[in-house]
């Protein structure tokens, strides 16, 4: 017990010099270890933002409430007779609506976007060539930040992203191809005037309509 008593008075008595130093050189040893852990998590945030902006890892695509309201609040028409088949559809560039008809009856009708000048909707008798629902561009996309947020909605294929950004082809879901150059119907955006790059674009819920009721094969007519 006298021993005990003896160590305590002497770790007591210590200088305040020296126990200044020694919490100087606590502070120190803490202030390194934190600094070493800023450290390691800023190469973890480093790390993870190469991989969402390498082009090996696919890219997903957000929409503000605002870009999904302006994608599906549109009027159309569709009545189909469900016994009979739909036989023809018909563009209108100077309308900018889709026509469906089965037989001389007129099944639907929706508003559309076509091309823009310079890159204008194609006129022309043409059949369904193919039909992909889940269909990509291989000419146009967009930039989006990375949380897949559209940055810049006007890139091309091969174009340099911005800092901080990643290319992703663009959308063209419940796509009807009506020509060899990738010309066909799908579901996007619509602005009330052509804005495509040649395309006619679709509310997505007709849009999805439409690409369940025809078939490879079925007439398309653009007229101005």
């Amino acid at each position: 017990m006298n021993l005990n008593l003896s160590r305590s008075t002497h770790l007591l008595s210590v200088s305040p010099d020296f126990r200044r130093a020694v919490y100087f050189g606590l502070g120190i040893l803490l202030l390194s270890l934190s600094h070493s852990l800023r450290a390691d998590d800023t190469s973890s945030t480093s790390t993870r933002k190469a991989q969402v902006y390498s082009s090996k890892t696919p890219v997903v695509r957000q929409y503000t409430l605002q870009e999904r309201v302006r994608y599906q609040l549109w009027n159309y028409v569709w009545k189909p007779d469900p016994n009979q088949p739909i036989t023809r559809i018909e563009v209108r560039i100077g309308e900018q609506k889709v026509y469906v008809y089965q037989g001389d009856r007129i099944a639907g009708i929706s508003p559309i976007t076509t091309g823009k000048p310079g890159h204008d909707t194609p006129t022309g008798h043409y059949t369904i060539l193919v039909k992909d629902i889940d269909h990509k561009s291989n000419l146009y996309g967009v930039f989006v930040d990375a949380n897949g947020y559209v940055v810049d909605g006007n890139a091309e294929v091969g174009q340099t992203p911005p800092p901080g950004t990643a290319y992703d082809s663009a959308d063209m879901p419940y796509y009807l191809r009506i020509r060899d150059d990738g010309v066909g119907l799908h579901a996007g955006y619509l602005p009330g005037y052509p804005a495509s790059h040649g395309c006619i674009r679709q509310p997505h819920a007709f849009a999805e309509l439409l690409f369940s009721n025809v078939s490879v094969g079925t007439p398309v007519d653009v007229v101005p």
